[in-house]
């Protein structure tokens, strides 16, 4: 029988703006999270938040682009075939738990200095993060349906992000009830939820581009910095200002 240690690589990898990796497939399953990267996959693009990380099975073709201007850290834990089931058969998006960052750095940490009976535990705590982590097939989902594709349109619309959501589910015929219950059934996902995370990857693609948080703050309807900074915060765990230093 594998020891676990045989069967799962924890890797370190720094990209520096505009870096690519250039399409591959590998023979095990990838788990990428920490650095905001796009990742490609066929017709599909993933950008993974903080607090998010992307499983991809093994022999599945993708590449990746940094989209930072700044030197980003990233993480990748290569995931045996034998065991690659305890995952996922698809690709996902998993939600990770703040402590899981501490988990995989002592992990890294033991590794260095020789630790290995406790870093074999380590290893078996962090494959059943992974394992039970809530599970989406994207961060912000999408949908084709013919009622709430125009729905979501106007929820996710950079001009409209400061309206509330309320205020735009009142200017279509469906009941705000039924909507709410077709969200669920189709995208398994709350509305709030949802809208939050598209302000989400609002916020950071602007970070990103050096606007102030002052002014996303007001186009996201905040009348204050701080509530702005609170949401951002218990979103992803980190502050704007940090997320804009990546």
């Amino acid at each position: 029988m594998q020891k676990l240690n045989e069967l799962i690589e924890i890797q370190e990898f720094v990209f520096f703006p505009k870096d690519h990796v250039s399409w591959h497939a590998c023979l095990w399953g990838d788990f990428s999270f920490d650095g905001i990267l796009q990742i490609q996959v066929g017709e599909q693009k993933f950008i993974t938040p903080p607090y998010f990380g992307l499983w991809i099975p093994p022999k599945i073709e993708h590449c990746c682009i940094s989209i930072d201007d700044q030197v980003t850290h990233f993480v990748c834990i290569r995931i045996h075939p034998s065991i690659s089931h305890k995952i996922a058969p698809s690709i996902k998006t998993l939600s990770l738990q703040p402590f899981f960052y501490a988990l995989v750095k002592e992990a890294i940490r033991l590794k260095k200095i020789g630790q290995h009976s406790y870093y074999h535990h380590l290893l078996q705590v962090i494959l059943d993060q992974i394992s039970l982590a809530d599970t989406y097939n994207d961060y912000l989902p999408q949908t084709n349906h013919s009622i709430l594709a125009p729905i979501f349109s106007e929820l996710s619309s950079v001009n409209r992000l400061h309206k509330p959501t309320s205020k735009i589910l009142s200017e279509f015929t469906i009941s705000e009830r039924h909507i709410l219950r077709l969200t669920h059934q189709e995208m398994n996902i709350s509305i709030r939820e949802w809208r939050d995370r598209a302000k989400i990857l609002y916020a950071i693609s602007q970070l990103k581009q050096n606007t102030s948080i002052k002014e996303i703050s007001y186009k996201l309807g905040y009348r204050h910095c701080s509530s702005f900074i609170e949401f951002f915060k218990r979103h992803t765990g980190k502050t704007p200002t940090h997320i804009s230093r990546i």
